[in-house]
């Protein structure tokens, strides 16, 4: 299996903007498939970014969790296993994609999932389940740790 993650703030490479920090698992929807790497490097499974879609905004369980904005220190993941490659059909496409709106709480644990698409529901399962294991530093506003709203896609592979 292999995935791929990074976290995309502002529009552009979380590299671009915070230089060598290492942000785990959050990948901009246009980065091709990488290796999967425990270490969770750039380039790795799953992708973050901080914008989110017009379609999500209305959920009420995101209601208390804030959008990333300029000034804020965004999450950064502490604990983020790769998902497990589902159980599929010999005859089914052995890719898959799952975008998933999550919240953020302010002691750095995964909230509020929802799914924005998913090319399989085996691979919506696996992705849904293994993101709200994920643990994070929590975003920060003025010093303060803040509840957040991010998008994560995570790509299968086999």
């Amino acid at each position: 299996m292999r995935v791929t993650a990074h976290f995309q703030f502002f529009g552009r490479p979380a590299a671009s903007i915070f230089g060598l920090i290492v942000l785990t698992l959050i990948l901009p929807l246009h980065t091709p498939v990488a290796a999967a790497q425990s270490t969770a490097a750039a380039g790795d499974s799953s992708s973050m970014s901080t914008s989110t879609p017009a379609s999500a905004v209305d959920d009420e369980a995101f209601a208390s969790y804030q959008r990333i904005t300029k000034g804020m220190k965004p999450p950064k993941a502490t604990k983020s296993p790769d998902p497990d490659f589902p159980v599929i059909p010999v005859d089914a496409e052995p890719r898959g994609v799952v975008v998933m709106l999550i919240g953020i709480t302010a002691k750095g644990h995964v909230g509020p999932v929802h799914v924005l698409r998913a090319s399989n529901d085996a691979f919506q399962q696996s992705a849904v389940s293994t993101v709200k294991t994920w643990r994070f530093s929590p975003a920060k506003k003025d010093g303060k740790a803040v509840p957040v709203q991010v998008t994560v896609e995570m790509k299968f592979a086999k």
